[in-house]
Parts: structure tokens; C-alpha cells; sequence
């Protein structure tokens, strides 16, 4: 079975569809701002109610380097500028900056890797070998800032101090046993005092490993053949790590870990190995095919992919704005894009994006908010022109071949 259904579309459906295209593009663009700490030009947030840029967002401007390739590498600039000397990279920056001497430092919040993201958008925009240079140094530090701050335990893996590490706001698994939205005193590298921490982390993991193959392949590109074995062997401990600590053969699921063992919550952290392409094939398959590919179970609702898995006791069924604890997310969506073709799933692929369009098209209610009802396609929350959203309805035109 597919991850959903392909809808119908009627004729005049679809070039309804098609004549919003250009609408669609100009409110993208308008989404570009001028932010205060970096004066070389705008940069895309993410929506009127994220007045800024967020590091779990970098892929937005992969897609953006289509529209404004330009934009799209001054997103990447802007962290790689602001790296902090030990190494950490703020999780984000607000258009407008009250104090000009703060930036953000209290979480990690990279999703997809950001080394690989910043290399891809450089290979789109065509940057020079210096950037590439740059991406690399940035990447290694960021590498070393994890071994120093996020190995508390030795096991090699990323640990996971606070609610807001991981970008999943209001989601049980990252914030059950009282773990707190930030670290103490606005630093990342502070473990707050919570008895269930440390927590062996399988998205923050899975974002290391990314990084650590995009470093490689930087460093293959930059004829440094030494570091790249170096580095692929580094991925390699790592994903050893990974199916050690965090694999659960009887489930078939990845889960987070902590002294007193899996953090049994199934939701859509587990994607994010597919993100970064952690899995083999048949790792892949393994899961997704129990837990993406089953009508009313796991990830397979109307809308898909929810955040948390639908038959999960932990999923919330009042679907609350702003909850990884349930809705479906049109982040979770636009990275799909990055992985369902590598991983043999185009037509998935296909559906999955024709269902949000079917969604905006039924609920013309919608102003492109960030999250949809997994079981309606009904918007959830308030917020006009979310950024992830907006480039959902442009992909999944793209796809369509409409």
C-alpha cells in the first residue's frame, strides 16, 4: 500500500491550481526581509508570526535557490558568519535584534544537516572553492562542539539536553519527565538538572552522521583525501553507535535512549534518519514499510505524515495548534522531498504533495498556515504565508508536472 492515496483532481481543479502559481511565488518572495546583523541583503524568514530565520529551516532555502539563488546563499552565510569560536551555531536570528551584542545559543535545533545543506546550495548557486572552504572549517568545528558538549555519556551519539533541541515544540517525547524548552542560562552546552537526562538522541544523531558525510565529500572536493577517510570513518562509528543504542530489532523503530532505556515514542523523529540518509535500503524499507504503508496505522493517515504515529497512545486527538504531538507538518512534508526519491518512493512522493494541494484547494479557509489536521486537511493554528507551506504548493505543482 501507498503512504496515501492519489486524489482527483477535476480539469478546472487543476488549473485553478496552476493559475495560483505566480501568486504563490511572489508571496515566497515577500517573505524576504532585511535583518538587522547582516547587511549584504535580504534573506527569507519563515512566516509573519517567525519574524526570523531558524537553523531547522536551512532547507527552505534549498528550494528558495530556484526563485532567488542569491537569497538562498545568504541564509547560509548568515550562520556561517556567526559561528561562535568554540564552534556552536545559533539555532536562529530575528529580523530585528534588540541587543545587538546577543545572538541565539540556547538549543541546537538542525534537523537536516547543516554542512550538507550549505554544500548543496552552494553547488546550486555555483560559490567558489573559498565558500566551499568555509562550509568545511564551519562543519568541523560544529563536529567538535557536539564531541566536546553532547557526548556526556562517551557512547559517541548526540544527546538531547532540552524540549526545543530538536524543533519539536509540545511534542511528549521531548518533553515528558520534565525536560525544559531551553538550556539553562540561554547556552546549549548547559545540561539542565533533570533526572532523565542525558537522552541519546536518534534525530540529532542522524544530523551528525549528515554532517560527517557532507564533510567527506567537502574534503574529497578540496583534495584533502586523509580527512575524508578520517571523516567516513567518523560516520561509520557513529551509525555502529546508532543501531547499538538506538535500534529496536522487535519494533523495527529507532527511539531515543536514556539510563533507563528506550524512550518508546514513536513519531516523526525517525524520518529524519531518512533525511540524512543514515539507512541502507533495507534498513529503510524495514521500517517504512511497517510503519508508513498501513492504512489507519503509524504514519499513514489521510494526511500524512503525522507528527507523532496515529496509533501511538502518546498521539494527541485534539490537535492543538503549534503540537508535534499529533498534527502534520509541512516541515515534516517539504524535507520528503529530500528523501522519498533516494529512497524509492517517488510515488509516494507524488501523493504525499497532492494531498496538500488537495488540502488548500478544500479549505480555501487556508492562508497557508504551518500545520494541517492529519485526519481533515484542515489548517491548524493562525499565521499567513509560511514559507515551508508556500514551497510545498510549488513542489508539488513541479511534481505534478502541471
Amino acid at each position: 500500500m501507498p503512504l496515501t492515496d492519489m486524489p482527483y483532481f477535476t480539469g478546472e481543479e487543476k488549473n485553478a491550481i496552476v493559475r495560483r502559481v505566480p501568486e504563490i511565488r511572489t508571496r515566497l518572495l515577500n517573505n524576504l526581509a532585511d535583518f538587522d546583523r547582516y547587511p549584504d541583503g535580504p534573506i527569507l524568514k519563515v512566516g509573519d508570526i517567525y519574524d526570523g530565520i531558524w537553523l531547522e529551516h536551512n532547507q527552505d532555502n534549498y528550494f528558495l535557490a530556484e526563485y532567488d539563488p542569491e537569497a538562498a546563499w545568504r541564509s547560509q552565510d548568515l550562520f556561517l558568519k556567526h559561528q561562535r569560536e568554540d564552534g556552536l551555531i545559533p539555532y536562529m536570528f530575528p529580523v530585528r535584534q534588540e541587543d545587538p551584542a546577543s545572538l541565539r545559543f540556547g538549543q541546537v535545533q538542525c534537523v537536516w544537516s547543516a554542512v550538507r545543506c550549505a554544500l548543496e546550495i552552494a553547488r546550486k548557486t555555483g560559490r567558489p572553492e573559498g565558500d566551499l572552504r568555509r562550509i568545511y572549517e564551519c562543519g568541523t568545528r560544529y563536529d567538535r562542539w557536539f564531541e566536546t558538549c553532547r557526548n556526556t555519556l562517551g557512547t559517541g551519539l548526540a544527546e538531547m539536553f532540552c524540549e526545543y533541541d530538536t524543533g519539536h515544540d509540545n511534542d511528549p517525547r521531548v518533553t515528558d519527565g520534565g525536560i525544559p524548552k531551553k538550556c539553562p542560562g540561554g547556552e546549549a552546552a548547559r545540561m539542565p538538572e533533570c533526572p532523565v537526562l542525558p537522552i541519546l538522541s536518534v534525530d540529532l544523531s542522524a544530523m551528525l552522521y549528515g554532517g560527517r558525510i557532507a564533510l567527506a565529500e567537502l574534503a574529497g572536493m578540496l583534495g584533502k583525501s586523509g580527512e575524508r577517510s578520517a571523516w567516513l570513518e567518523k560516520a561509520r562509528n557513529l551509525k555502529e553507535a546508532i543501531l547499538k543504542y538506538l535500534y529496536d530489532p522487535e519494533d523495527h523503530f529507532y527511539y531515543d535512549r536514556n539510563k533507563d532505556g528506550f524512550r518508546k515514542y514513536r513519531t516523526e523523529h525517525v524520518t529524519r534518519l531518512f533525511l540524512n540518509r543514515v539507512l541502507t535500503q533495507q534498513e529503510f524499507d524495514d521500517v517504512y514499510d511497517r510503519y508508513f504503508t498501513v492504512p489507519g496505522k503509524g504514519f499513514c493517515a489521510p494526511y500524512p505524515i503525522p507528527s507523532v504515529a496515529v496509533d501511538d497512545p502518546h498521539f494527541d486527538r485534539s490537535c492543538p495548534k503549534n503540537s508535534w504531538g499529533c498534527n502534520t507538518q509541512a516541515l515534516t512534508a517539504l524535507r520528503a522531498v529530500l528523501w522519498m526519491d533516494h529512497y524509492r518512493r517517488p510515488e509516494d512522493l507524488t501523493c504525499l504533495l497532492a494531498r496538500w494541494l488537495r488540502a488548500f484547494l478544500d479549505h480555501p479557509e487556508s492562508t497557508f498556515q504551518q500545520e494541517l489536521h492529519p485526519f481533515t486537511g484542515a489548517p491548524v493554528g493562525e499565521g499567513v504565508g509560511y514559507a515551508p507551506s508556500l514551497l510545498i504548493y510549488l513542489e508539488a505543482v513541479r511534481c505534478l508536472g502541471w
